[in-house]
């Protein structure tokens, strides 16, 4: 809980200075922020990236046990490691006048062609606050089995190509267990639904 966290004790911070150096799909920014670093005046530089904020939901069957999920070819990961391909979470940017709750639903059907049913909130974390401004609404949500299903794979105009993957809840466990075969979201995802329904995992 926050309130039984101590009082902050850093030094005041003001923004002196920003300017935006990129508009696009993103907006880049540079900020000057006037604080004490170790007691000494100082001017700091940081750059800030900002698109919006996402939404991410592990969609589970509690029936069959099973997980499903999304997996894509991510340019920031293919420069990193030349390889690019990810396995996740269905997620998305929220649009304007949307909520998370709204973005989770539309994008289990634009990228997975699945109806969800109940979802539980787990909260909206920033997603990396040295760099970004995004915060990740996440959820937990139960497929709903009755629905149909469609064809997911997600927008031919946004430039998506997505293959739906649906494995079990014990081998998504080993997944995360390993450490890398997931990202940060689908890491958390995962172990969220792990302490709230263990008997899935058996």
């Amino acid at each position: 809980m926050a309130d039984q966290l101590a009082d902050n004790c850093l030094p005041p911070v003001s923004v002196k200075e920003r300017r935006v150096v990129y508009d696009g799909w993103l907006t880049l920014e540079v900020a000057v922020l006037e604080t004490t670093v170790h007691g000494e005046p100082r001017l700091v530089r940081r750059e800030v990236h900002d698109h919006g904020d996402g939404a991410a939901v592990l969609i589970y069957d509690s029936v069959r046990r099973t997980a499903v999920l999304v997996r894509q070819v991510r340019a920031a990961a293919l420069l990193a490691d030349g390889h690019g391909i990810t396995l996740e979470a269905i997620a998305g940017i929220v649009d304007d006048g949307e909520s998370g709750e709204t973005t989770v639903r539309r994008e289990a059907w634009e990228e997975a062609g699945c109806v969800v049913g109940k979802l539980e909130f787990l909260g909206r974390p920033y997603a990396s606050p040295g760099s970004l401004t995004e915060r990740v609404w996440l959820y937990l949500g139960e497929l709903d089995a009755t629905a149909p299903r469609g064809k997911g794979g997600g927008l031919a105009e946004e430039n998506e190509e997505i293959e739906v993957v649906e494995l079990s809840l014990s081998a998504l466990a080993d997944l995360a267990d390993g450490g890398e075969a997931l990202d940060l979201k689908t890491r958390l995802l995962v172990e969220a639904l792990r302490r709230r329904r263990p008997e899935l995992f058996a």
